[in-house]
């Protein structure tokens, strides 16, 4: 993993732009341990029980504690930090603002990167307009749950789901044979894949039993 070079700035004679530059490459790097944060087994983003290799944490702790230190920096000349953050999120499409926030309480939260809606990336749905509830299912938020669901029940597309049959196994999920009516998101010109109702009611299940656990 490639970090970007962050200048040593060892004085307080530091122009601020420079530091609120060096603010936005460090977050950068937070961004670039995405492929970790997979490995956390813990789905609610809030670190505990988190299950991230030893050696990637090590790293990510290294790097967010470049985020704080450049962060006080600017905190002591009383630096409007959060506005200056959040006309830079437009630019590359992330919450910056909230991304720090999760930075300075880490490892309580683990710094996930969000749109600019506030939804994290690594959780979100098909749809991507919503997160699901964790990553050990079918990718789906409640909502396009029931809409897949009520879809292939009453044999009828929506405007996020359509139905097929196919003959092709590596288009089918592990119920279905050739005759099995499936439902897959509508999304053209992107392959998502497809489920039968048996998958979907046993999604249903599982996240009914975790919210009663």
């Amino acid at each position: 993993m490639r970090f970007a070079k962050v200048p040593k700035r060892p004085t307080d004679y530091v122009p601020s732009d420079d530091l609120l530059h060096d603010l936005l490459l460090v977050l950068k790097d937070v961004v670039a341990f995405e492929s970790a944060l997979i490995k956390s087994t813990n789905g609610n983003g809030n670190g505990n029980g988190h299950h991230i290799p030893e050696s990637e944490f090590a790293n990510l702790t290294l790097v967010i504690q470049k985020v704080t230190d450049v962060y006080n920096r600017l905190n002591k000349r009383n630096l409007d930090v959060d506005q200056a953050l959040v006309e830079a999120s437009p630019q590359i499409g992330l919450d910056l603002r909230q991304l720090l926030h999760d930075c300075l309480q880490f490892p309580i939260v683990l710094p996930y990167a969000r749109n600019l809606k506030g939804l994290r990336r690594l959780f979100l749905c098909y749809c991507g307009e919503q997160e699901v509830p964790d990553r050990h299912g079918l990718g789906l938020c409640i909502e396009c749950l029931e809409l897949a669901l009520e879809c292939v029940q009453e044999k009828k597309k929506n405007d996020k789901f359509v139905l097929y049959s196919s003959y092709s196994p590596q288009v089918r999920c592990r119920h279905a044979d050739f005759s099995t009516l499936l439902v897959t998101c509508y999304k053209p010109g992107i392959w998502t894949p497809a489920w039968c109702e048996i998958c979907l009611k046993q999604e249903k299940q599982r996240l009914l039993a975790k919210a009663m656990a």
